[in-house]
């Protein structure tokens, strides 16, 4: 993907022998614009950065660009009603939608910050809502332009993600994750993951200002929410969040046996503070291949 000067040096990858200096933007764009060795493998168009002998990409990139906004239009129709849902404390872009550079197939890729104790509950309820809004990813989808794909939970107990994938490839993805819904969640979230994440990337602070693609919920809206909640953490709420935990459990394995077993390269993580679904993940391969390249 080509990127701007800012961008590079927004999410710029540590390198282990130098990693107490972070270069300052104006270092970077002086290396762009003097060194003879970037020179003879980059080269730029339109203030965007790209290999050598790959100029096309820049125009691909200024079309992705423009579908992407088309894409942030849904996902605010949509996040109203997100939001809503009780014990949902957070939502963020990621993926290509974080950094508006979708093709027409992309679906839209959404973490999901829940309140601790209630992560099965509020899954449950988020599947239910996206399919009645006709934007619901089905599991077995191999394309699903435009779909809903709420395909990472966390609780706010616990934001911290998982060991297996503490890699440079997941921590340029969440240190582009776009707030949605409620940007302090957001932040918390970067915070704590932060120590991790900046070994492999440069985690640029977020300012405490709210995000131009960040909804806010009406007031009625939040006080309806609020008393649901205190409804669901009765008693009945404990015997609702484990009847949800089972039914969801019975269906994910459903699927699994249909699909001959877990993913060879998949990761699917099934716990009471992190949910994650991601059948055919690209990542492993990713790392693989920038840890041989030279």
């Amino acid at each position: 993907m080509p990127v701007t000067a800012t961008q590079i040096w927004l999410y710029l990858i540590r390198a282990k022998s130098n990693y107490q200096h972070t270069p300052s933007l104006h270092e970077v764009q002086d290396a762009l614009r003097e060194s003879l060795y970037l020179a003879e493998k980059l080269e730029q168009q339109f203030g965007y950065v790209v290999k050598r002998g790959r100029l096309l990409l820049v125009r691909q990139r200024l079309r992705r660009h423009a579908i992407a906004q088309d894409k942030w239009k849904i996902v605010k129709k949509c996040a109203p009603f997100l939001a809503m849902i009780p014990f949902v404390r957070g939502l963020g872009g990621s993926g290509s939608l974080a950094i508006d550079n979708t093709k027409f197939s992309s679906d839209l890729d959404i973490l999901v910050i829940v309140d601790a104790g209630r992560i099965w509950t509020t899954r449950l309820l988020l599947l239910v809502v996206s399919q009645l809004l006709g934007r619901r990813r089905k599991y077995d989808s191999q394309s699903a332009p435009d779909m809903l794909c709420l395909n990472h939970y966390l609780s706010a107990a616990r934001l911290t993600v998982s060991k297996d994938i503490q890699n440079i490839c997941m921590a340029m993805q969440y240190a582009m994750l776009v707030p949605i819904y409620r940007d302090e969640e957001v932040r918390t979230f970067l915070q704590r993951n932060s120590g991790w994440m900046d070994e492999y990337v440069r985690v640029p602070a977020v300012p405490p200002l709210r995000h131009q693609y960040t909804i806010l919920l009406p007031e009625f809206l939040q006080f309806l929410k609020k008393q649901t909640e205190l409804l669901l953490l009765e008693p009945v709420g404990d015997y609702i969040e484990h009847m949800a935990e089972r039914l969801q459990q019975w269906v994910i394995f459903r699927h699994w046996q249909k699909m001959g077993g877990a993913p060879e390269h998949g990761r699917i993580v099934l716990t009471d503070t992190e949910l994650a679904f991601h059948p055919d993940t690209k990542v492993p391969a990713i790392v693989d291949a920038f840890a041989a390249t030279p």
